[in-house]
């Protein structure tokens, strides 16, 4: 699927699969250099075949990107005539895997060789499909890779977890400085600095692993036909997009945090964090960029339909959203106005904090975030389109807003996974930790935003001060729990480093 000169626009890949009626074959071509495949897992040294997206071409028509297989390799493992293959070259990480580059040049593949479920060419040369719009036929058929994107997002979760666990321990475990006049040292995560880099980033994983659970039993239930509602389908396209996205940049912040956190010892090779690093930095591109991704949660969020959407891409996000997108918001006017009543009742007029403990109040900070951002953003873009200005400008003006509402949407969805965890939680002490780490994590991402909230007169410059203190308390109460906390994740012993010299097990 990738090539050198598109990346994520597989929509727009060069590679061409034209139909030679006379041979009833399908004739694979690289165009241009540009138009390699790269990237492609398996294929610099071991893989025999390849499953290629091209352009699909009859009679000079060309009805838009489908999959065929093409054999690239003998039995005797040498690649076959009119195929190039190159390594992708030494990278970062993950160099036990042999990522390799194709070149086709009038290769020849059966008219069978098509994957055909959502396009068929007769052996007369005719196309038909079940799905009559080519952008709704192509999103379609990359709605398949959602299950690879649950598994990456699943994957950065893992990483994650080994990286809390390890710093957790290490921090619980190594002492260092302590009260004037002598004693013995204190441990580092007896420290608030050090309960502040590493608790808020143990509770988010705890979130996360909610999130992942979630989405798991989703794809279950999709691909395993118990539910079939096309809308299904979208919303958990979309939820496994900003998942996946959230938890690989989780995963890299939580290498690089914990990393720091574990000082020299952390820095070296048998810590595991500088393999980690390089291996897991790829998850932020591998299945789709993060950044790209988030616009696909955008794009999911303004619309709800994607076949009338049109493409992903500025001048096709922006049309629809003139036409039809504020309309949306306007009939949520109503549902709008019972939300700040119900927000009225969620603030207090006094400046006590203890309101910031309760769920509600946290969901509703962060759903209204995330109204309010998604709502701004489509404004401007539509009042730029209403001004005559040119739709992929105002796209790009708005970009960043765009990215901003996807964030905050994620954000709430994840929020609400773990709440969901927390409530089903049957033992009742496990059930009491997790709910003040639930708050952890809350609060830590409003504290992240704080100023936000300031700006947009949710929250007073002195509630903004008593997130901090309600930042700090579950850190102090949850200092006591955190070797348990980061046992639960059962990260195996296998995976988890003995550093130089220390007696016994460092960390274990």
């Amino acid at each position: 699927m990738s090539e050198s000169a598109h990346g994520s626009d597989v929509q727009s890949v060069g590679t061409t699969a034209d139909y030679d009626l006379e041979t009833q074959e399908w004739v694979i071509n690289t165009p241009t250099p540009a138009d390699r495949k790269d990237w492609i897992g398996n294929a610099a040294a071991h893989g025999r075949a390849a499953a290629v997206f091209a352009q699909l071409i009859v009679g000079g028509e060309n009805h838009g990107v489908h999959a065929f297989v093409v054999p690239i390799r003998g039995d005797d493992g040498e690649p076959l005539d009119r195929i190039r293959i190159e390594d992708s070259g030494h990278k970062l990480g993950l160099n036990g895997v042999d990522n390799g580059r194709l070149y086709f040049d009038s290769v020849r593949v059966p008219r069978e060789n098509l994957l055909d479920r959502y396009g068929l060419v007769t052996e007369e040369g005719e196309y038909s499909s079940p799905i009559e719009n080519p952008t709704a036929r192509f999103f379609t058929m990359l709605g398949t890779l959602v299950q690879g994107r649950v598994s990456v997002g699943g994957a950065g979760l893992s990483v994650a977890k080994v990286a809390v666990t390890t710093a957790i321990r290490c921090g619980n475990l190594r002492r260092q400085f302590g009260p004037p006049g002598g004693g013995e040292e204190v441990l580092l995560l007896d420290y608030r600095a050090h309960q502040r880099r590493l608790l808020p980033l143990l509770a988010r994983t705890y979130a996360m692993h909610f999130k992942q659970a979630e989405l798991v039993e989703r794809l279950d239930l999709v691909f395993g036909g118990e539910d079939e509602d096309p809308d299904a389908r979208r919303l958990l396209e979309t939820a496994a997009a900003g998942f996946k996205a959230a938890a690989t940049w989780h995963a890299v912040e939580c290498l690089q945090t914990g990393r720091e956190a574990c000082g020299g010892m952390g820095y070296l090779s048998p810590g595991g964090f500088a393999a980690r690093k390089a291996d897991a930095e790829i998850f932020t591109t591998f299945e789709g960029d993060n950044t790209v991704l988030l616009q696909l949660v955008a794009k999911s969020l303004l619309t709800g339909y994607r076949e009338e959407f049109g493409e992903l891409n500025p001048i096709g996000m922006a049309g629809f959203i003139a036409s039809r997108v504020i309309e949306r918001f306007v009939e949520r006017t109503a549902a709008r106005e019972l939300w700040g009543r119900i927000w009225d009742e969620l603030t207090p007029n006094s400046e006590e904090d203890g309101d910031l403990k309760h769920r509600e109040y946290q969901l509703a900070l962060f759903a209204w975030r995330e109204d309010h951002v998604l709502a701004s953003a489509a404004r401007r873009l539509k009042r730029g389109i209403d001004e005559g200005y040119d739709p992929f400008e105002v796209f790009n003006a708005c970009q960043d807003h765009v990215l901003v509402a996807a964030r905050a949407h994620v954000d709430t969805q994840i929020l609400e996974a773990f709440a969901h965890g927390v409530e089903e939680c049957d033992d009742e002490g496990s059930r009491e930790v997790l709910s003040r780490l639930c708050d952890l994590h809350a609060l830590s991402t409003i504290e992240k935003h704080r100023g936000w909230y300031q700006e947009h007169g949710r929250i007073s410059s002195t509630r903004s001060k008593a997130v901090i203190r309600n930042v700090n308390r579950p850190c102090e109460e949850l200092r006591p729990h955190a070797g348990n906390l980061v046992e639960a994740l059962r990260v195996p012993d296998s995976v988890l480093p003995e550093f130089g010299p220390t007696p016994t097990a460092f960390l274990r």
